[in-house]
């Protein structure tokens, strides 16, 4: 059985074959998916989804790149969601520079880490994991982090791609996100880094609709492949798939369930 830890279902890609989708995952092994909070205006769908099938479940949050929408009313929205039973985590949130286009970035930096360390807080407070973006930011994200190392019962680093200052930067339980991108031909460093990391810290995610594995790859993502992804991390650590199955999925209750 596995866990789809990342996958965003409340996507209007799949507005037409959503029921499909989740049946051919649950036929195919993937016992529970958690819905990321992304973007606010998402986030009543993510809990509806979560409520309609047994098998999905949300987190609260806002992404980086969102957060001008993170006014009184949308923290208010955050902190109401999880109440929800079916919220298991805060995310995903942290900090994203990549979009970043001037010399002087310094209050866009400090929007971000305001935002991030609201959210953190507010992880902390409802004693929830937390599932972290990062996009050429990990210096300043570990930076934060450590603020409340101490307190954090568990994250996540998602989409972790190979870097190497995100290993043992925490004292809290530190898990990484592995998807599609093993698979791909240009991710030696992410696959050479794996082999440095115990099978027990890692997780498995899609980021559907992005990010579709070998041989699917430019296709839109579903959490259907997360044996294909399972597979492809199997070949990289030369583990039997069914190893990889059971280590990611108690990872991953240990995490959020």
């Amino acid at each position: 059985m596995y866990i789809d830890t990342h996958c965003h279902l409340d996507s209007q890609k799949y507005k037409e074959n959503l029921d499909e989708v989740i049946a051919n995952s649950l036929e195919l092994g993937v016992e529970k998916i958690i819905i990321p909070g992304a973007d606010i205006n998402d986030l009543d769908y993510a809990i509806a989804i979560s409520q309609k099938y047994d098998s999905v479940y949300f987190a609260s949050g806002i992404h980086p790149t969102e957060i001008q929408n993170l006014d009184s009313n949308a923290k208010a929205k955050i902190k109401d969601a999880i109440t929800n039973p079916k919220c298991v985590a805060i995310g995903e949130i942290g900090l994203d520079y990549h979009y970043f286009d001037t010399d002087d970035c310094s209050e866009l930096k400090l929007a971000q880490e305001r935002a991030f360390r609201f959210q953190i807080e507010l992880a902390l407070s409802n004693n929830l994991p937390i599932i972290i973006h990062t996009r050429d930011s990990n210096d300043d994200v570990v930076r934060i982090l450590k603020d409340y190392d101490n307190d954090i019962i568990g994250l996540v680093f998602h989409c972790f791609g190979g870097d190497k200052v995100l290993l043992n930067a925490l004292n809290c339980p530190t898990y990484y996100g592995i998807g599609g991108v093993v698979s791909f031909k240009n991710a030696q460093i992410l696959r050479d880094t794996l082999r440095d990391i115990p099978l027990s810290s890692l997780i498995l995610e899609t980021d559907a609709p992005y990010l579709a594995p070998v041989p699917h790859r430019g296709k839109v993502n579903t959490p259907e492949y997360i044996p294909l992804i399972a597979s492809h991390l199997a070949q990289t650590l030369n583990f039997d798939i069914n190893t990889i199955a059971a280590s990611t999925t108690s990872s991953a209750k240990k995490l959020f369930f």
